[in-house]
């Protein structure tokens, strides 16, 4: 159930959509005018001319620097002074519905601000489409829930919370939360779970997903840029002596917490599993234990029991290879 009360609670909506509700203080026609009017949306936004009409064009114009008390950090100072970007007004409906796209280096998206009043306050919808990937997903989300924070403060007659600080924060819970994504933003179709728990730390078991010399204890023969965005291949030998390989690239890295990379077998047959990506995440457990959840999922073709229940052997027989590495090596399990 939504909290519009809470921030952290965007969600995906469909795919390469982010959906974030918030209660604002009342009444619509005074949320209307920070959203459009130039000096007022400067105060927690962007300040810029708006056309009010649909087709007319939307400027904004980011000041950061300017929305709180706090310094802008080092990785988001080329930022400050930047251009102005240029948008076009798709609806127009004082002072319910407002619309515009959003520049991209992978082309426009859009951005949608809808509001309902609830007695003297009013629900603010905003749905951002067309995000380019599940990183500009997360980043997307992060962002526009600490803009609205800001404007919730000034609706309030507040200081301005530290803008950044709730950035970096919400940066984090983003993350979490669209994790189970595929790399094109969309949740997958179908999806294979296995559970284990082992005797190591989350730290150690995060190493045996990244560290390149203790993958190779265990994985297979692996070569790997072990890097967000960074590929991989890893080979490994059947019982008949036949040669497995597999590739994929990391799509997101959350030390001790998770790692999602994509996962296909390296062939050039036609792969039936279309966007096939594991998400392996760590959970803590008492006396320095670890539950390790694999969740598989992928598009396309949908699995029979029969498939189903050969995808958790197959994973099952991975984490048996990694379960022997920690008996062989000890003193790996407790990583810090």
């Amino acid at each position: 159930m939504r909290d519009p009360e809470s921030d952290g609670q965007g969600i995906v909506t469909e795919p390469r959509t982010v959906r974030i509700e918030r209660l604002l203080p009342g009444p619509a026609e005074r949320v209307w005018d920070y959203l459009t009017d130039p000096q007022k949306r400067g105060q927690w936004l962007a300040a810029g001319p708006m056309q009010a009409h649909a087709g007319g064009r939307v400027e904004h114009l980011f000041r950061h620097r300017e929305l709180s008390h706090e310094e802008t950090p080092a990785r988001y100072r080329g930022f400050e002074n930047s251009p102005p970007m240029f948008g076009e007004v798709t609806q127009w409906d004082p002072p319910r519905v407002l619309a515009y796209t959003w520049p991209g280096d992978n082309g426009s998206s859009e951005v949608t601000f809808e509001l309902y009043p609830e007695g003297r306050d009013v629900l603010l919808v905003l749905t951002h489409r067309r995000l380019a990937d599940s990183d500009t997903m997360v980043s997307v989300a992060s962002g526009w829930d600490a803009h609205l924070g800001i404007l919730i403060d000034r609706l309030k007659g507040d200081t301005p919370r530290g803008f950044w600080s709730a950035h970096a924060r919400l940066e984090g819970v983003y993350r979490c939360r669209f994790r189970f994504l595929s790399e094109q933003g969309t949740t997958p179709q179908h999806a294979v779970r296995v559970e284990r728990e082992f005797d190591a730390t989350p730290a150690a078991l995060y190493a045996a997903w990244t560290d390149l010399a203790v993958m190779n204890l265990w994985f297979g023969r692996v070569e790997a840029d072990i890097r967000v965005g960074g590929s991989y291949r890893v080979e490994s030998d059947g019982d008949d002596g036949e040669v497995f390989a597999h590739k994929g690239k990391y799509l997101a890295l959350e030390p001790g917490r998770f790692v999602r990379m994509t996962f296909a077998v390296d062939t050039d047959e036609p792969n039936p599993y279309l966007d096939e990506f594991i998400l392996i995440s760590f959970h803590g457990r008492s006396e320095g234990r670890t539950l390790l959840r694999l969740d598989n999922g992928w598009d396309g073709l949908g699995p029979t029991e029969q498939d189903v229940e050969a995808a958790r052997e197959g994973w099952s027989m991975w984490l048996d290879l990694l379960d022997r590495m920690f008996d062989h090596k000890p003193e790996l399990r407790q990583l810090l």
